[in-house]
């Protein structure tokens, strides 16, 4: 209650600072404008949006975007983190944000619009500082692609896709997304979106060479086969709960074959990151495993693996080239009265030994945050700040 009256009050002398007689924020020159807001952590802008038409312009603006990238050069990546809980229509989304850097958690995504009910559980990927909804989902199927900028809180519609799709699973390949299956036509399968035209086109597909594409490959047709996808050197890995049903799409010349996974519904959505090339996924059984592409063999990461009180989804995602994953501690709950449980966050760097082994080392593990017990880890994604 105190930080939310310290907020208001914040707000209220932004706003008279700005709209006061004796001062005019506008008569400041626009680039002395742009200067200071590019100062501003962006974990703020959600804020100054709110407080009048000219911050939210700013904030929104693409020339306050290049100034901050020329300014902080290399962009420090922030982990979004969604959380789901069931409702009686449906499910409920919550966003936050942990700067793994300041070791600070954030509530700033709250203020993500509220999307659509076909969209709710929709397939979600981030590239840069946007994130990405695509598609439709559970038992409705849609062409949407809606951005968010995260910090800004601004929600677009971008281009329809050709084909409606429900689940569809979404790679991000050489700075385009790669959307496969999710619906039930056998030609227009993988489409490819091209952010800086703002395009679609159909991605390439050899339904002569290996699997024949859309009849031996059912998770490409449907998307709810296709729970988690990653980019690989250039290749879409897929993959499903379902037995053989996990699939390798080349995005140069459409070419698609199969892998195996090393237990079928031992994981959960989530659990799955590349990083450097390799793909990792957590088991709840036997903990974090990479994939050997070149022996097309799962092996165990040498000495990391979490609590056993670990809960299930977790939540992965590439930080700086390390592994960043957050977890729930099911053996402490926090209160019975309050039913909170503990998120943690771990910070993993992974070295590869003697070529064909990768140790695990725990850089540091704390307490992020906590949340209601019916919380469960629905999306992990990093942005740039």
């Amino acid at each position: 209650m105190r930080s939310l009256c310290k907020k208001r009050l914040m707000m209220r002398r932004a706003e008279k600072f700005i709209n006061g007689s004796s001062f005019s924020f506008s008569s400041l020159p626009y680039d002395v404008v742009l200067n200071c807001l590019s100062r501003v952590p962006r974990c703020y802008y959600s804020n100054l949006s709110r407080v009048s038409k000219t911050f939210r312009s700013l904030v929104r603006s693409p020339e306050l975007a290049r100034r901050r990238s020329s300014l902080i050069g290399k962009n420090n990546p922030v982990i979004c983190v969604c959380f789901t809980e069931a409702d009686s229509f449906g499910r409920i989304f919550h966003w936050f944000t942990y700067d793994a850097h300041e070791k600070k958690i954030s509530s700033a995504l709250n203020s993500i619009p509220v999307l659509p009910r076909q969209m709710m559980c929709c397939s979600i990927v981030s590239l840069g500082s946007t994130i990405y909804f695509i598609g439709g989902s559970m038992s409705h199927t849609s062409t949407s692609i809606r951005f968010l900028d995260p910090w800004s809180g601004e929600l677009c519609e971008g281009p329809s896709m050709n084909e409606a799709r429900m689940l569809p699973g979404v790679t991000v390949v050489d700075g385009k997304l790669y959307v496969m299956g999710g619906c039930g036509q056998e030609q227009i399968q993988v489409e490819v979106f091209d952010p800086e035209t703002q395009t679609w086109e159909v991605g390439p597909l050899n339904p002569h060479v290996g699997i024949q594409y859309g009849q031996g490959i059912p998770s490409m047709r449907y998307g709810s086969s296709v729970t988690e996808s990653v980019d690989v050197e250039g290749k879409v890995y897929g993959m499903s709960y379902s037995k053989s049903k996990h699939i390798i799409y080349n995005t140069k010349d459409g070419i698609c074959e199969t892998f195996e996974m090393k237990e079928e519904k031992a994981w959960r959505r989530g659990g799955v990151c590349a990083i450097n090339n390799v793909i990792y996924v957590y088991y709840k059984d036997c903990g974090l495993m990479w994939y050997d592409s070149k022996d097309k063999v799962w092996r165990m990461v040498h000495g990391f693996k979490l609590d056993k009180g670990i809960g299930m989804p977790v939540g992965m995602v590439d930080y700086n080239g390390k592994l960043a994953v957050l977890w729930e501690d099911l053996g402490c709950i926090i209160s019975k009265k309050t039913k909170m449980k503990k998120i943690w966050c771990t910070i993993v760097v992974l070295d590869r030994i003697g070529g064909v082994a990768i140790r695990g080392t725990v850089k540091w593990s704390r307490l992020v945050c906590s949340v209601p017990i019916y919380y469960d880890v629905w999306r992990c994604l990093h942005v740039s700040d």
